[in-house]
């Protein structure tokens, strides 16, 4: 029987890990023998692909063939990386990375990779996470769980579960920045509000070391911005440098970058302050996730959990001192404690089904002898009972959802939030609403995503475009010559592994109609399929 794997599906890097037989998380390096894979894929040709430090290398000598970042496209059908005359859309880019992961750690163990829990930022929401899953799917993984990274981060942290805790898990990575507020206690890790930036991580702060490189470079050779920007070689030349400039400058006082036979210096004074607007970014979301916690009755913090690689810039934990300086400031493995709690989560519950409260789907696996000592062992750690039981996760949802329907006060249809990011799931909110004309048959029900929260905007209504539709159908026939105003029941439900579904239904008559929400922004069962037979005639390197 194989082992339940934890994946971190990063930005910029990834890493796999599993829980051994005493119970321990374990991280599987890669054939490169490194923790961490650079989550880049090099199209060499249509059959071969190279993922991981080649093809971030491949970067600087044929940048049109590589592929990084995909993270931050996840749940986006508008995205596509053309090579050649073939399209790849982020899911399938995204199963590359995973492949790679599964079959270093395979090679590296003997035994096949096939149970895997994956992770994603907090914030993500349906359209991101079903796009996270069928990536797993694509590379052949039988997903049981998306789970948030910062709770995977809290469950790998060990946190003594039999003493109640409040902690905030600060997670700035390569693309994504998540602040979550975990509650601990009595067995259950509760999220209580979470928060974040889908396009603020490391990758912005490379970014900026490389405008101030082209600044310096355009006024020293008398040339101009878009000069440079059309150099896709130098660009890509400076995407490495970059980003090798900011590690350095987390050990050293400056450092130097060569690109073009050009030389600049640049000080860890000057890159603070070039990217002091990317960190108080992360301190604003990080008050505004805190007022969320204050209104659901938490003010009081136990300790910060730094996870994620950025954090290791020192400005990081400086500038988190200044803003809290009553608080324990801890780093929480930032490379691996992702991964691994993910590993912890996908064989605790796995071995404890009955305990699980829906957090494994049904396609999880009959465990081993093996998965369940290491199971139990992962119990003791945690103090539960004498190791008879699972952990509990209790979550939210990151997304606000919204009705589109008419106002009945001027008669324009508008977008109306009625569960609100932030609500405890599983949960049920029941809406009750009148029909608009006379004799009407059917009614139309879409279903909308957005970031505002409770009281954010007047009356809950959401401007259009700050909202991504996520279904929509219709209900009916409805019985021949009903009134205006004539009742109509919605139930909106999430259950807790954040999924949606509608069920809308006239009283009267009995005429139902239940919505499961078939995400628009992800491809479809065909093109999933598709995308599966294509993976398997890849070599991935």
């Amino acid at each position: 029987m194989s082992k339940i794997f934890g994946i971190d599906l990063g930005t910029t890097f990834s890493c796999i890990a599993y829980v051994d037989e005493y119970g321990k998380p374990v991280v599987v390096p890669n054939r490169e023998n490194s923790p961490v894979t650079p989550s880049v894929v090099f199209f060499e040709n249509a059959d071969n692909v190279s993922v991981g430090e080649i093809a971030k290398q491949a970067l600087q000598s044929e940048p049109d063939l590589v592929c990084s970042t995909i993270k931050r496209q996840m749940g986006s059908q508008e995205f596509t990386f053309l090579v050649g005359d073939k399209e790849y859309k982020p899911e399938e880019v995204s199963a590359l990375i995973l492949g790679k992961l599964a079959k270093d750690a395979s090679e590296k163990l003997g035994e096949p990779v096939e149970n895997v829990v994956i992770t994603c930022p907090a914030y993500f929401g349906l359209d991101e996470r079903e796009a996270t899953k069928k990536a797993g799917q694509i590379a052949g993984l039988n997903v049981l769980s998306i789970i948030n990274e910062p709770t995977a981060a809290a469950i790998s942290y060990g946190l003594d579960v039999q003493t109640q805790q409040t902690v905030m898990v600060y997670d700035l990575g390569g693309g994504t920045f998540d602040v979550t507020i975990i509650k601990v206690a009595d067995n259950v890790i509760e999220v209580v509000a979470t928060g974040g930036d889908h396009h603020l991580g490391g990758k912005d702060w490379d970014n900026a070391v490389r405008d101030f490189f082209i600044d310096e470079y355009c006024r020293e050779n008398g040339t101009s911005r878009e000069d440079v920007a059309s150099d896709f070689e130098l660009m890509a030349d400076l995407e490495v440098k970059s980003e090798q400039a900011k590690v350095q400058l987390s050990e050293r006082e400056s450092t130097k970058m060569k690109a073009n036979g050009y030389r600049v210096e640049i000080s860890r004074e000057q890159f603070e302050s070039l990217t002091s607007n990317l960190l108080e970014s992360t301190i604003q979301k990080t008050h505004e996730t805190m007022a969320e916690a204050k209104r659901k009755g938490v003010d009081a913090y136990d300790k910060i959990l730094l996870v994620g690689g950025s954090t290791r810039m020192p400005q990081v934990m400086k500038r988190l001192q200044a803003e809290f300086p009553s608080m324990t400031i801890e780093y929480c493995d930032p490379d691996a404690a992702v991964a691994k709690g993910a590993a912890i989560f996908g064989v605790n519950m796995a071995a404890f089904p009955e305990r699980a409260e829906g957090e494994v789907s049904e396609n999880a696996p009959v465990v081993s002898e093996e998965t369940q000592k290491a199971a139990e062992e992962i119990a003791r750690t945690w103090g539960i009972g004498s190791g008879q039981g699972a952990m509990v996760i209790k979550n939210v949802i990151s997304k606000s959802i919204a009705l589109q329907l008419v106002d009945p006060n001027d008669g324009v249809e508008k977008l109306f939030n009625f569960i609100f990011k932030n609500t405890t799931i599983p949960h049920t909110e029941t809406l009750r609403a009148g029909t608009i004309v006379d004799n009407q048959t059917q009614v139309h029900l879409a279903i909308f995503e957005n970031d505002y929260a409770a009281g954010a905007v007047p009356n809950d209504v959401v401007p259009v475009e700050d909202a991504k539709e996520l279904t929509n159908g219709d209900m009916g026939p409805l019985p021949s010559g009903l009134p205006k105003g004539t009742l109509i029941e919605i139930d909106l439900k999430i259950d807790d592994q954040g999924l949606l579904s509608i069920d809308a239904r006239h009283p009267d008559s009995g005429v139902t109609k239940h919505l499961e929400v078939k995400l628009q922004n992800v491809m479809s069962e065909e093109q999933l399929e598709q995308a599966k037979e294509q993976f398997k005639g890849i070599s991935i390197l």
